[in-house]
């Protein structure tokens, strides 16, 4: 237990991936990256970030967090606390060492995808002048048939150009995701969740695993919501029946991943416009962390209770003596703890990120 971040001993070597599991509209999650990012960067030499974010904002991302704009572009208003962050951490470094970030998760609303496509079109060069592009406005007023027709002359285009070729998917599948009723631009996702979530976990496994191949064995950081990083999905809520997290699908592909879950006993949140108690959202106990449970049977927050000074506790789960904790109910618990995180860290309270969305 602590109340310095930087006091926990996490792994900074042994892995190819390390996942630091947030949970959504908190200030504390942030310190535990931070913390991470440092030791990973001074330790392992790590100089790349993963982020739950749409692919198509990715350039804007890494200028922003380079110093080469001092704009921040609305739509990654969300991640504005993470990204400065990262900028904050670049500013003193030369330029070719500073960390860039790469983001993997779907494009969405329809004005992302098309702006994702354009860059793709650009990035041709000569060999894509004979493609017409539309604007904004008439790429909306198509169909989806000529959108998929677009994109293959795209990809004719591309030839072998593997960043180009995995922008391309990235667009086909968020098309598919957007004609499945997600659509951003008139709030958060509608279609069915059975169908959507796989699919959105199909983007982001290929695209961290694009990003793993390009970086030759380097070390990478990811942070993400927690349960895409669960290694061993033992959730009873699955969206749709053999689901698995895009963690555990590289897993199980041979590539060693590092996860720790974050998690809070109560507090309050800020998410999406949306203010929230991480105690109770809905009618149910958010996160159970209450359950999680020595082998003898003992609370792991009694240590809040005998450790009144302190407010944060790191659980290393591959430690022999905590191999039994068990998951929280909402989890099978037949699964030990260890099977689905590698670590676990649990804050006494949780505090409302600060909100750089426009009104």
């Amino acid at each position: 237990m602590s109340n310095d971040t930087a006091d926990f001993p996490f792994p900074t070597s042994g892995y190819a991936l390390y996942i630091v599991g947030e949970t959504h509209g908190n200030k504390e999650t942030k310190l535990i990256f931070q913390s991470y990012l440092q030791r990973l960067y001074e330790e392992a030499g790590l100089r790349d970030v993963i982020l739950e974010e749409d692919q198509g904002h990715e350039s804007d991302a890494n200028a922003y967090v380079r110093g080469e704009t001092a704009a921040l572009p609305a739509r990654l208003c969300l991640r504005a606390d993470i990204l400065g962050q990262i900028r904050e951490f670049n500013a003193s470094l030369p330029t070719n060492e500073k960390v860039s970030v790469h983001l993997v998760d779907v494009d969405s609303p329809l004005g992302t995808i098309h702006k994702h496509l354009g860059e793709l079109h650009a990035q041709l060069g000569p060999a894509g002048e004979a493609v017409h592009f539309p604007d904004l406005d008439e790429f909306r007023s198509w169909r989806s048939a000529p959108m998929y027709e677009l994109i293959d002359e795209i990809r004719q285009a591309a030839g072998d150009q593997p960043d180009i070729l995995n922008g391309l998917d990235t667009v086909q599948l968020s098309l598919e995701w957007y004609y499945l009723g997600n659509r951003l631009e008139i709030g958060q996702p509608r279609g069915s969740r059975r169908t959507f979530a796989p699919l959105r976990e199909d983007v982001m496994t290929q695209n961290i695993q694009h990003v793993l191949s390009q970086l030759n064995g380097e070390p990478v950081l990811a942070f993400f919501g927690l349960g895409h990083g669960i290694k061993k999905v033992g959730d009873y809520n699955l969206p749709a029946q053999g689901f698995k997290s895009w963690a555990q699908r590289l897993v199980e592909s041979d590539v060693s991943v590092y996860s720790l879950a974050i998690v809070g006993t109560s507090g309050n949140g800020y998410w999406h416009k949306e203010a929230f108690e991480y105690e109770v959202i809905g009618n149910q106990q958010y996160e159970g962390t209450h359950e999680y449970q020595f082998t003898d049977g003992t609370s792991l927050l009694s240590l809040f209770e005998t450790h009144p000074e302190l407010d944060i506790i790191h659980v290393d789960l591959q430690a022999e003596d905590n191999a039994n904790i068990r998951l929280p109910s909402g989890y099978d618990r037949d699964i030990a703890a260890s099977r689905v995180f590698d670590g676990l860290v649990v804050f006494r309270e949780f505090t409302p990120m600060e909100d750089a969305c426009p009104e």
